[in-house]
């Protein structure tokens, strides 16, 4: 097996060992939905399980109290995820963006373990 099919089996593993904690935190976000600029909790949530992870966490970034980022690495390529975990009024989260956090959440709790490796910073 080459280095890079290991590691990819390596990351796709981890995926598989945090798919309850992932579909937990979708799930969490689905039950509790917060419209923009108001989701306090929701970012919470995502924050807790990156700190648990070992991230760096930094909370209430650029003047917004509810937005954040999370680093784990110190490689020279940066890979950078998205989570977007705001609602939609009066619909809750049929836009999807509980899934959209925690996949994010997922891959970045997926890299974090071969970040230093692969020369990244997640």
């Amino acid at each position: 097996m080459t280095g890079a099919a290991r590691l990819k089996l390596g990351i796709r593993e981890r995926v598989d060992a945090r798919r309850e904690e992932i579909l937990a935190i979708s799930h969490s976000l689905h039950a509790h939905p917060e419209t923009a600029w108001e989701e306090h909790a929701s970012a919470e949530l995502l924050c807790a399980a990156l700190t648990r992870a070992g991230f760096t966490v930094q909370r209430e970034i650029a003047d917004l109290p509810t937005a954040f980022t999370a680093t784990f690495g110190s490689g020279r390529r940066i890979v950078a995820l998205v989570a977007e975990y705001d609602a939609l009024p009066g619909l809750g989260h049929a836009c999807g963006h509980n899934i959209i956090a925690a996949a994010a959440v997922g891959a970045a709790l997926s890299l974090a373990p071969v970040a230093d490796e692969l020369g990244l910073e997640v």
